[in-house]
């Protein structure tokens, strides 16, 4: 883009800058002239006299503007885009990364809880005599009843955790 500014040509930046002849006025222009007695405007714009130009035709016929690049330009203009492109590629797998060690993290922290849970509930822990357990089951109030747990494994983390009686 900056060898551009160094040329005498000057480019155009805006599109419809000047336009020969007065379009309002047909006989100022003998092309102008000659498109007024066309007929009535499709548009129905007549104050169109003349046929419109693109745009994109002023500023490719400028040679400033139409004019191509320089080999190296074009390479250092690749090389900037493939920069880019490699900085928001690792940008993107950083975010990934951040996002599965934080996954890691959550996932071990959790397990280490349920390990310790475990570890503090088994020191606490009571056994119920097998031999008395119908009697000692309707002797407990819905409270005690609710206490009971059992071991089960975590299939998520592979620990060993205490859930529910009734609990799957």
């Amino acid at each position: 883009m900056s060898g551009l500014g160094r040329n005498t040509e000057d480019t155009i930046t805006t599109p419809n800058q000047h336009f020969e002849g007065n379009i309002l006025n047909p006989s100022s222009d003998p092309s102008i002239k000659a498109h007024a007695s066309k007929g009535r405007n499709t548009s129905g714009r007549s104050w169109k006299l003349r046929p419109q130009k693109r745009a994109s035709s002023l500023i490719t016929k400028n040679r400033a503007n139409a004019r191509s690049k320089s080999w190296e330009a074009r390479q250092q203009e690749r090389a900037l885009k493939a920069e880019v492109k490699s900085a928001q590629q690792q940008m993107l797998e950083e975010r990934i990364q951040a996002k599965r060690d934080k996954r890691e993290r959550r996932l071990e922290n959790e397990r280490r809880r349920m390990e310790n849970e475990y570890n503090n509930a088994k020191k606490n822990m009571q056994t119920l005599n097998h031999k008395k357990l119908g009697t000692t089951m309707r002797a407990m109030n819905k409270k005690q009843l609710r206490q009971i747990k059992k071991t089960r494994m975590n299939t998520k983390t592979g620990a060993i955790e205490f859930v529910g009686a009734y609990e799957k």
